[in-house]
């Protein structure tokens, strides 16, 4: 018998792979996060700048020094395969989410919340610099998809009663 592993969607995959990184809860899942998720040599564009990869992680990893934890939903998301014959493998992913941010500061008994809103869009392919495991007897899977090219445009600031709600 034969068992087919089946893919996450393109979109499934982004959401899953930011989701994984807004609620790493330590230094060694924030990393893994980011590895499986971007591709060493991405090309990353912030707010109509272009940063390196290491500028992109000390950003989220500055941002993750006071959380407690966070939460993030999606308020929307679009793919389009660069193969419509294999529409897991590589293409393009723009999603819009909104994250909330709780922090270790108490302000009268109730955690300091940032609000962070963005919209990413994302070019996924196969990396080739992923090395692939070595065969092994027990039947493993990899996913050797990383992201290519980011581009993100994102506010963030104190949460308010309306955008924690």
């Amino acid at each position: 018998m034969s068992t087919a592993i089946v893919l996450p969607t393109l979109t499934k995959w982004t959401e899953q792979h930011l989701t994984s990184i807004f609620q790493a809860q330590s230094d060694a899942d924030l990393t893994s996060a980011l590895n499986t998720f971007l591709s060493d040599k991405a090309v990353i564009t912030v707010n109509g700048k272009q940063i390196s990869r290491a500028e992109y992680v000390d950003q989220i990893q500055s941002a993750k020094f006071r959380e407690a934890s966070a939460s993030i939903s999606f308020a929307g998301a679009v793919q389009a395969p660069a193969d419509p014959d294999q529409p897991f493998d590589a293409g393009s992913v723009g999603v819009f989410y909104n994250a909330s941010i709780f922090e270790n500061i108490k302000i009268r008994d109730s955690a300091v919340t940032t609000q962070v809103t963005a919209s990413v869009n994302v070019v996924i392919a196969q990396d080739p610099d992923v090395p692939k495991p070595a065969p092994s007897p027990i039947r493993g899977f990899f996913d050797g998809r990383r992201v290519m090219f980011l581009n993100q445009v994102s506010t963030q600031g104190p949460a308010t009663s309306q955008t924690t709600a």
